[in-house]
């Protein structure tokens, strides 16, 4: 681990968690919890206030939902995914440290993937009625030869979630702004290359899942999307795949997430 992400991680241990585990019951706040590699996120009054985001520090994987009545469903990869000499590099271990900025929680983050470095911040702003919102702005350094992949050499943002069937699914369709597609049985789910800034995976209710939550993407600014799905007879396993997409890496991104019905 090179000396500039050690000082990263070293500034981010620095700055664990110190929000007030006796917040007054009748004040909503937020509360954040580690088990193992798992960084849960709570909003609410008292100590059984509901979980909306579940960061997974083993992979860099955030999962969101927009309340109580919300299933859990399609992740955000934090960091970001590449093809290097043959190999596809998706998700890897992270730090995270947090606190309070105003009414919003602030996560920061850290990681290597690849022989790259990056570090960022997540931005929750409080939840509202049937949604939970906020911004994560990405800074990579590294110098890695991507390979020539159309549509997939370098994923900025990747959003991972599970579709078997047209009856078992956390996510139902696909859509870039105004445009919906459907989930094939496999391949390309968007045939042709298209561009966009807002991208997302619309859920609800499956034989598999109760409520899964829509998750949507906006950039900070319009690139090519493209997802892919791989035939799966498994419900817990991630088959299906949304992602913004460039041919070379970029060195800072950010964009604003909504977890909605």
């Amino acid at each position: 681990m090179s000396a500039q992400l050690l000082s990263t991680v070293a500034r981010l241990l620095d700055s664990q968690n110190r929000l007030n585990a006796t917040a007054p019951t009748s004040t909503k706040s937020w509360r954040v919890a580690k088990t193992g590699s798992l960084v849960e996120v709570s909003f609410g009054r008292g100590p059984n206030a509901p979980i909306y985001a579940a960061l997974h520090t083993e992979s860099s994987y955030l999962r969101l939902n927009y309340g109580p009545r919300s299933g859990w469903g399609t992740s955000i990869i934090l960091l970001p995914a590449l093809w290097v000499a043959g190999s596809y590099h998706q998700g890897s271990q992270i730090r995270a440290a947090w606190r309070k900025e105003g009414a919003d929680l602030e996560i920061s983050f850290a990681g290597l993937i690849s022989g790259l470095q990056a570090q960022g911040q997540i931005r929750l702003s409080p939840p509202e009625s049937n949604s939970i919102s906020g911004t994560v702005t990405v800074n990579v350094d590294g110098d890695v030869n991507l390979d020539c992949r159309p549509r997939e050499a370098f994923k900025p943002v990747n959003l991972s979630s599970m579709h078997i069937s047209a009856d078992n699914w956390d996510a139902q369709s696909a859509h870039i702004d105004t445009h919906s597609f459907q989930i094939p049985a496999w391949g390309w789910v968007i045939p042709s290359p298209a561009a966009g800034r807002r991208f997302g995976l619309r859920a609800g209710t499956s034989n598999w899942k109760t409520n899964a939550p829509t998750l949507e993407i906006e950039l900070d600014e319009g690139r090519e999307i493209a997802g892919w799905k791989t035939p799966s007879f498994n419900p817990n396993d991630d088959n299906l795949s949304v992602w913004a997409a460039t041919d070379d890496v970029i060195r800072s991104w950010r964009y604003t997430f909504t977890a909605k019905p």
